[in-house]
């Protein structure tokens, strides 16, 4: 199977870490949480300067003509502006899992992804990489891993219930009004900075630490599965 361009940009959450490293006297890295009609952003400094991460405004997703056609490029160029700006070297991307399970939500990511790469260079890129991050609370495979074939026990298992749960793969949480992406994208940033680095607030540095094999993202091979519609997205541990 030839490797999509999508499949090119993406790269591990250490590696990205080991890029703001690279570039932390002048670089930023941007937090996006993409809903159905929203793009929510967040950015970072290298955690030497500061380890908290800022919320930007969220930008309104809209595509040209059918939806198939891809984004829009008003929405492109608010892409494009923003990293600019910020000097964003590379991007860490919500995984809208639940419970280990991928929906709707995460079809929705990866499709909106693989529109902006293929409309526009200057946002992902292999020069400019993104990530796949999946909150820990939403990672539920450390036990149970999935198989060559992406099957786990997990999947058999009925969330525990609670007071007005959806039995849906779509996110009631994601549609409401309270929900803010950019707010979504800064706490994912946070989440990742926290996992990759070790800060000392009163000497003002940040140090590596020895990375475990916890966080949850796809490898290459399985994005490019999900565009061709051959098979299904696989899950990898780092």
């Amino acid at each position: 199977m030839l490797a999509t361009k999508l499949s090119n940009a993406l790269v591990a959450p250490s590696k990205v870490a080991n890029i703001l490293d690279w570039r932390k006297a002048f670089g930023a890295v941007m937090g996006l949480d993409i809903t159905r009609d929203m793009i929510g952003l967040a950015v970072v400094e290298h955690p030497d300067h500061i380890c908290e991460s800022v919320p930007l405004i969220s930008i309104p997703l809209h595509y040209t003509g059918a939806k198939k056609a891809g984004i829009s490029k008003s929405t492109l160029s608010e892409l494009e502006s923003i990293i600019r700006h910020h000097h964003v070297c590379a991007s860490i991307v919500n995984w809208p899992a639940h419970n280990g399970r991928m929906g709707e939500d995460c079809g929705k990511v990866l499709h909106v992804l693989d529109s902006v790469i293929n409309r526009s260079n200057s946002i992902i890129s292999p020069k400019r990489p993104f990530t796949l991050w999946g909150s820990s609370s939403n990672v539920s495979f450390a036990s149970f891993p999935p198989d060559n074939w992406g099957r786990s026990v997990e999947f058999s298992r009925a969330p525990a219930y609670t007071p007005g749960m959806s039995f849906s793969s779509k996110s009631v949480l994601r549609q409401e009004p309270s929900y803010n992406p950019s707010l979504v994208a800064a706490s994912v940033l946070e989440e990742w900075v926290e996992k990759h680095w070790q800060i000392d607030s009163n000497l003002g540095i940040a140090t590596a630490p020895k990375l475990t094999p916890t966080n949850f993202f796809f490898d290459p091979s399985s994005i490019d599965e999900f565009n061709s519609e051959t098979a299904s997205l696989q899950a990898a541990l780092l």
